[in-house]
């Protein structure tokens, strides 16, 4: 994490860079702490940081303040709507608010400072891409070269009821055509854990990303219908509930995710723009210990 580890270090270590910090402790220094009667100054202490974290620090300074000019010349901001939009995203992606308490923890932070440096990393990804220029002809490119990425694929929603063996599914599909309810079957007996605490529903599923035999199955059935199959994991149960036609993507109708996809295929990466941002900048280093 680039600002979190340093936020505190930094208030300490303003005390230190200021020329008239340490004659100040000189005259009446702190006491930190105590080790068998030997006491340690604040002035140690603050000499100590310096000496092991002012370099890194100094340097997360000058870029913070690179990255508020260029900002301020851009005329970027985040809003609070976009940024609890990537938020969310962000959320979804590293597994849900369960494995955020988890990141939380491993990295030793708040979730006010995940928000924060997630909030820088978005300003900088949006600073990057509005200085990169592309034409409409260019993206419409693009968007032909890869229009896999865009074009919405045939797809079945689907629940399965996972088992060991052929005649336990056909004994659960008689029960099922018999008004059984599928998610209480599923959480009952179902195999497949993360599954089967939904009642057995797999959300939605587009071709090749399920095992073929399942894949075959499934967008076999209609909308309402019900089969059974075996696979490598065992017998599958599956009731399909939805079907989504194929669909071609319309470029006028997304041009600008293309647009930004496009930019994004274009532009530096994150410590190439900062080091540029660096490298035309005019930076006097006046510390001697740091130049």
């Amino acid at each position: 994490m680039k600002k979190l580890n340093a936020v505190v270090f930094v208030i300490i270590l303003g005390l230190a860079v200021l020329g008239s910090a340490l004659p100040m402790f000189a005259q009446n220094d702190e006491i930190v702490a105590r080790v068998n009667g030997v006491e340690i100054t604040m002035s140690q202490f603050i000499e100590e940081l310096e000496k092991q974290y002012g370099t890194a620090v100094l340097e997360q300074l000058i870029m913070d303040e690179l990255v508020a000019q260029k900002q301020a010349a851009l005329g970027i901001t985040i809003s609070d709507e976009y940024f609890t939009e990537k938020y969310a995203e962000f959320i979804n992606q590293i597994g849900g608010p369960e494995y955020l308490m988890y990141l939380l923890f491993q990295y030793g932070i708040t979730e006010a400072q995940l928000q924060e440096e997630l909030r820088y990393s978005l300003l900088v990804n949006e600073m990057i891409l509005s200085e990169i220029e592309a034409d409409q002809a260019e993206v419409a490119a693009w968007f032909e070269e890869n229009r896999a990425r865009y074009d919405k694929q045939e797809a079945v929603t689907a629940s399965h009821i996972l088992v060991q063996t052929q005649e336990e599914a056909e004994a659960i599909l008689a029960e099922l055509e018999g008004g059984a309810d599928f998610a209480a079957l599923a959480q009952e007996r179902s195999l497949d854990p993360g599954s089967a605490s939904q009642g057995g529903n797999l959300g939605q599923i587009t071709r090749g990303v399920t095992v073929e035999p399942f894949e075959n199955m499934a967008f076999s059935l209609g909308v309402g219908e019900m089969g059974i199959v075996e696979s490598q994991y065992g017998w599958h149960v599956i009731l399909v509930t939805g079907r989504s036609a194929a669909q071609a993507a319309v470029l006028d109708e997304i041009y600008s995710e293309v647009e930004s996809d496009y930019k994004a295929s274009l532009a530096p990466t994150f410590t190439e723009y900062l080091q540029q941002l660096k490298s035309a900048a005019e930076i006097e280093i006046v510390r001697e210990r740091y130049k």
